[in-house]
C-alpha cells in the first residue's frame, strides 16, 4: 500500500477532561489520525488561519469562551479557502436551536457528547469510518 499523508483532524474543545477521552479513544479506534488542539474558539480561528494547508476535518464543540463554537463555524464557512472544510460537531448541548443553526451553515455530522466513555468510542468508530481511518482488528495472538 502506497504511503499516504496521515489524515489531520483539528479537535476544538474546551475542556481537557474530553480532550483526554478523545486523544485517548481515537489512539484506540484509528490510531493514525493526526490530531490537533485548540482550547477555544479564537485559538481556532487563529490556528485555521495560518495553517496551510488546513485540516482534513474539524471536530467542534459549541459552548467555549472567547469565540463559540457557532461564531468559528460561521467564520470557516464566510472564508474562501476553508469554506468547503468538513465540520463536525460534538457538544453538550442538545438545544434544537443550536442544531438547526449549525446544520444551516453545513456541517457533516452533530452528536451529543456522551455521557460514558463507550459512548464516545461508538462516535469516534463511527467518525473513523466516515474518514476511512478504521484500524483493522488486531489478530489474535499479535
Amino acid at each position: 500500500m502506497a504511503n499516504r499523508p496521515p489524515f489531520r483532524v483539528l479537535y476544538v474543545e474546551d475542556e481537557a477532561d474530553d480532550v483526554l477521552f478523545m486523544r485517548r479513544a481515537l489512539r484506540s479506534v484509528c490510531p493514525e489520525v493526526e490530531l490537533s488542539i485548540a482550547h477555544d474558539g479564537e485559538e481556532a480561528v487563529q490556528i485555521l488561519s495560518r495553517h496551510q494547508p488546513p485540516p482534513d476535518w474539524i471536530v467542534l464543540d459549541l459552548k467555549m469562551p472567547r469565540r463559540s463554537g457557532l461564531e468559528v463555524l460561521e467564520w470557516i464557512r464566510s472564508h474562501p479557502v476553508l469554506k468547503d472544510l468538513k465540520v463536525t460537531v460534538l457538544s453538550s448541548s442538545p438545544e434544537q436551536s443550536d442544531m438547526k443553526r449549525v446544520e444551516e451553515l453545513g456541517i457533516d455530522r452533530y452528536f451529543v457528547k456522551p455521557v460514558e466513555y463507550t459512548g464516545l468510542l461508538e462516535i469516534v468508530r463511527s467518525l473513523c469510518r466516515r474518514w476511512g481511518t478504521l484500524a483493522s482488528p488486531k489478530p489474535e495472538g499479535a
